[in-house]
């Protein structure tokens, strides 16, 4: 009996403590529930085909170096770069995880002229457009 009034007596002294440990610990599990399942659901606006070889073989094609000489390893980086989701959303609150998402064109256009400045960093704009009608293709 006095184990459990003084339970109550501790539990209303710090509601509001457990309530915030309560609320973030909610909050980081919808974070890494969201983070888990973010390539199946319907914000991920990029998702990679069945194959790739039909785009492997256009970009080769259209527009040559650096895709004549990638092997395996290099094309998985490279689809990496197009269909991965990244940690880049920042938390809200401290302590939270980082929430993912994919790169917006902008972010990929500077992360294949950093990774390949052959030939990406000599592309203009009409360069760049056929180069998303080939990665949007389905």
């Amino acid at each position: 009996m006095l184990a459990g009034f003084l339970a109550l007596a501790l539990a209303i002294k710090y509601q509001n403590s457990i309530k915030d440990l309560w609320s973030f610990n909610i909050e980081r599990f919808n974070i890494y529930f969201y983070n888990s399942f973010y390539q199946s659901n319907s914000e991920a606006k990029r998702k990679p085909p069945l194959s790739l070889i039909n785009k492997e073989a256009e970009l080769k094609l259209y527009i040559g170096a650096p895709f004549t000489s990638f092997n395996e390893e290099d094309w998985q980086k490279f689809w990496d770069i197009i269909y991965e989701a990244y940690p880049l959303v920042s938390p809200e609150r401290e302590g939270l995880p980082n929430k993912v998402r994919q790169l917006t064109e902008g972010e990929i256009k500077d992360r294949l002229v950093s990774k390949y400045p052959t030939p990406f960093s000599y592309f203009k704009d009409n360069h760049w457009q056929s180069f998303f009608s080939i990665i949007q293709k389905r």
